[in-house]
């Protein structure tokens, strides 16, 4: 039976009855087959992969299935009671929808292992091929509405903003080496040149992320990243970190509103008084803490030898304790704060980061990649790409697809991408 023939139960290979679970596992367990066959594809493909897309867009959404059950079952329609809409996934609103990571901690292990060595042996010249099957693994194992991201960073791309990084470091270790004055000019210059390499290492990575075919792309003035990275950072400094939220809120906006999916813009309307009290709460925390065990101090000083034990294993506790609040705290609540203020055009992000299981991720990972003496950092950044998916979601106000659709063809009417492929990437 030709593909055309098949309904969306079919393609899926599943029954009319199957659960959302079923369905989920069904579109991922084949858009895997197509995966492991990118460099031998069959010739209908493409087709079929289409065809794959439209059965999960339908199938996922409780609405489109009754309306595509109806269609489909029209006799089974008729003598069946109204249909009720089925339950919606819990922490995911209807009309919402959520990424999803599929990578595994075992398959990323082979990448891993062979960029590590192969590093290794070339004297660092290979991590830039090493970035770029990295980023193409966790790009195409996170998708939306059933679709994946892609990476198309070139690695010669990557090594030239690598080499232009370490001319700088170069540059100013040889100026420091001739004195102050040498050095201020230095420093000066690698100032000023920061906020045009971060330009371009924004437009890099942007450009050369897609979905669905379509790059995203970030445009930015240089005296705009001056006006950030110079002013701010500097306000910031001068200030002793009173003004580090405001510095840090001008960044996250900066970036997010130059940013853009194919032509349509995103937005951030993040305010500074979230950002300070995300900032501040754990300077408060820090204060009321070490008023609490001066006050308890004297008693427990007093109560003897257990009393002193007690103190000072307080005392030490502290200081950890307060350092892993601060450690899940700041990133997960800024990311919800910032995410959940942003917008893609007339559609809504979301970010519901938990601080409690973001430090469970973190010290899990960690204590993970102690005990296996560093083996297991391709589960840890597997797992966590995991869980920040899971806690990521747009709104789409409308069709996704009609949306994409119009972006591609607005885009393909412009033909304004190639611009952007001089620019290089100077991060690790």
């Amino acid at each position: 039976m030709s593909a055309a023939a098949l309904n969306h139960y079919e393609i899926l290979g599943i029954s009319p009855e199957a659960d959302a679970e079923a369905i989920r596992v069904a579109y991922f367990s084949r858009l895997e087959v197509f995966r492991k066959r990118l460099t031998a594809p069959h010739p209908d493909d493409g087709e079929r992969l289409v065809q794959l897309r439209q059965a999960f867009a339908t199938l996922s959404d409780g609405g489109r299935r009754a309306a595509y059950d109806a269609w489909l079952f029209p006799a089974a329609s008729r003598l069946a009671p109204e249909p009720e809409q089925p339950a919606a996934i819990p922490g995911v609103p209807a009309g919402w929808e959520r990424l999803h990571f599929s990578g595994r901690g075992s398959e990323y292990f082979r990448i891993w292992i062979v960029n590590l060595l192969l590093s290794i042996i070339t004297l660092g010249f290979y991590s830039a091929w090493a970035k770029v099957r990295r980023e193409q693994y966790f790009h195409r194992n996170l998708q939306l509405a059933g679709a994946a991201f892609a990476y198309h960073g070139q690695p010669w791309a990557i090594l030239k903003g690598r080499g232009i990084a370490l001319a700088a470091l170069m540059g100013l270790s040889l100026a420091q080496s001739m004195g102050p004055l040498a050095y201020g000019v230095a420093i000066c210059g690698f100032a000023l040149a920061l906020p045009w390499l971060a330009i371009r290492a924004f437009r890099f990575r942007a450009f050369n992320t897609s979905y669905r075919g379509l790059r995203f792309g970030f445009a930015a003035s240089y005296g705009e990243a001056c006006r950030v990275f110079l002013g701010y950072g500097l306000l910031s400094l001068v200030t002793l970190g009173l003004a580090f939220p405001l510095f840090y809120r001008r960044l996250r906006t900066f970036v997010i509103d130059h940013l853009r999916y194919g032509t349509t813009p995103f937005s951030c309307a993040v305010g500074i008084g979230v950002i300070y009290r995300i900032f501040v709460t754990p300077g408060l925390l820090t204060v009321a803490a070490l008023f609490a065990l001066l006050l308890f101090a004297a008693p427990l000083l007093a109560a003897g030898v257990a009393g002193k034990v007690a103190f000072s294993s307080l005392f030490a506790l502290l200081p950890l304790a307060l350092y892993l609040f601060v450690l899940a705290y700041v990133p997960a609540r800024t990311a919800n704060a910032v995410w959940s203020a942003s917008r893609l055009g007339e559609h809504r992000l979301q970010c519901d980061l938990p601080v409690a299981g973001y430090l469970a991720v973190v010290v899990g990972n960690w204590l993970l990649i102690v005990a296996t003496l560093g083996l297991a950092i391709p589960w840890a950044r597997v797992r966590m790409a995991r869980f920040r998916a899971e806690h990521f979601a747009l709104a789409v106000n409308g069709s996704l697809d009609d949306f994409v659709a119009g972006e591609q063809a607005r885009v393909a009417a412009l033909g304004d991408e190639a611009a952007e492929l001089f620019d290089l990437d100077v991060s690790l």
